[in-house]
């Protein structure tokens, strides 16, 4: 009689918790008293899934396909697609970067550590000034220019290994985080770093809190 006691409870116990449905997620405006406020929120946000379009081109030469991207704390893994087949990915951690695909690897390393800074613009120990339409945030070899309305990137530059980055950014659109929060973000992003040149277009994008 016990163990018929006990089934019940614990049936009873599953049709409670485990069919009930889940709370809906809050939708919110990212709200920042001030560009320093707004740094401070965003490093929460380290944990990114995206499916991009990708066009590579370097020396006369253009290259196209799909990617997955994922990036969490200090690692970063992009796997390339074409015609729906996987050829080959990067992946990256702390700035060692191994790959099975047949780019040089100082290159590699100036593409793993472009795509990190380019998605996850915001971590950085900035020292931060303005103009009348833009902020401008500085970090050793490293500037971003801000746009005041939306606090949406518009370039970056930095230095890895002596060679100088660029990264464009536009077609800014809002995005709802996993949080609920809504952000402004790029949809196109342009790396250059020497003759070469990866632009990006994100298809999905999927932000996460830390």
């Amino acid at each position: 009689m016990n163990l018929l006691r006990l089934l019940a409870v614990s049936l009873i116990i599953f049709l409670l918790f485990g069919c009930a449905e889940k709370k809906p997620v809050t939708i919110k405006d990212f709200y920042a008293e001030n560009i320093e406020d707004f740094i401070k929120k965003m490093e929460n946000y380290n944990f990114i899934d995206a499916v991009l379009n990708l066009q590579y081109e370097a020396k006369n030469s253009i290259l196209n396909g799909d990617a997955l991207l994922k990036i969490s704390n200090n690692e970063l893994l992009l796997r390339i697609y074409y015609l729906g087949f996987p050829v080959g990915e990067i992946y990256e951690e702390n700035g060692e970067v191994s790959s099975n695909i047949f780019i040089e690897k100082d290159r590699l390393k100036q593409l793993a550590i472009g795509i990190r800074k380019g998605f996850i613009w915001w971590n950085g120990n900035f020292t931060i000034t303005e103009e009348s339409e833009n902020f401008i945030l500085r970090e050793a070899e490293r500037t971003i220019i801000l746009k005041k309305d939306g606090f949406m990137p518009l370039k970056q530059t930095f230095i890895v290994d002596n060679k100088t980055i660029s990264i464009t950014y536009d077609e800014h659109k809002k995005i709802q985080t996993e949080d609920g929060t809504i952000l402004n973000m790029p949809f196109s992003i342009s790396v250059f770093y020497k003759n070469r040149t990866l632009r990006i277009k994100i298809e999905k994008i999927n932000i996460k809190n830390a």
